[in-house]
């Protein structure tokens, strides 16, 4: 039987690429990450704006989960990512100059990652 997402024709179909494409772009968030860190400093830059266009799947997911009633079973953790995603920014701007904040940083990118794999696991499967 195919997933609440298969059976909504073109919606449907634009969740599930944006599910798929979140994870994808959470592991090119870490790649670019370490590639700072042991390479080359200056990526910290391309890892903004990757985070920054993240929020392009992630603003798709949530409209597309509200928006479609076949997908409201998703909306719940479409609006968690979304939170996640904005606390994101709070960690890095908000925390600037306090590393304890900004340690929180790398653990929600974590949260974010499961929560991503479960979206894209649901909006795949049954």
């Amino acid at each position: 039987m195919r997933s609440a997402a298969a059976k909504t024709g073109l919606t449907g179909s634009a969740f599930r690429f944006f599910a798929l494409a979140l994870p994808v772009l959470i592991l090119v968030q870490v790649y670019l990450a370490g590639l700072a860190i042991f390479s080359d400093g200056s990526l910290w830059a391309v890892h903004g704006a990757v985070g920054g266009a993240m929020g392009v799947p992630i603003i798709a997911l949530l409209l597309v989960a509200w928006l479609s009633p076949q997908l409201r079973r998703h909306r719940l953790l479409t609006a968690l990512l979304f939170g996640l995603y904005l606390l994101q920014f709070v960690f890095i701007i908000a925390g600037e100059g306090w590393g304890v904040l900004q340690a929180l940083h790398p653990a929600n990118a974590v949260v974010i990652t499961v929560a991503a794999v479960l979206l894209a696991r649901a909006a795949w499967s049954e």
